[in-house]
């Protein structure tokens, strides 16, 4: 069904030119509206407007500060329990709180669209952070 001139066309894609069929639509229908958490925490469907720019960076910083501090404290405490330096409560707590900024931080990210909310738990993922260092420093 494919003829030469669909084959030079510049439309057709590296998929399509693998023998793969992708199915275009050229606007998704809406589904339904989302209702309880996900209407407040959901990724962004195609016909959302995109965030500003903006927004999207310094909310990208902001993680990235999280993470990088994160990960200096996770490397801390992966040495100290490898070391044997510290008590048996050590590893479940920290690793509990550990998912607990990693959850807000990604809860951030999924209500972008929405005013406030990213920022507030951009800001109590901070918590966390800081009780894992309390954590680390109490239990070395």
């Amino acid at each position: 069904m494919s003829t030469e001139a669909d084959e030079s066309s510049p439309e057709r894609s590296f998929v399509e030119g693998l023998g793969l069929r992708i199915q275009r639509d050229e606007r998704p229908e809406p589904g339904p509206a989302p209702h309880g958490v996900a209407r407040i925490f959901r990724l962004p469907r195609s016909h959302d407007p995109a965030p500003p720019a903006t927004r999207l960076i310094v909310m990208c910083a902001w993680a990235t500060a999280l993470g990088v501090a994160g990960l200096g404290v996770a490397t801390r405490g992966l040495m100290a329990i490898m070391g044997g330096l510290v008590p048996g409560w050590y590893e479940p707590s920290f690793v509990a709180v550990g998912l607990a900024g990693i959850g807000l931080t990604v809860g951030a990210f999924m209500s972008i669209h929405h005013r406030r909310l990213p920022w507030v738990l951009l800001a109590l993922a901070i918590v966390p952070l800081a009780g894992s260092v309390a954590l680390t420093i109490q239990a070395t």
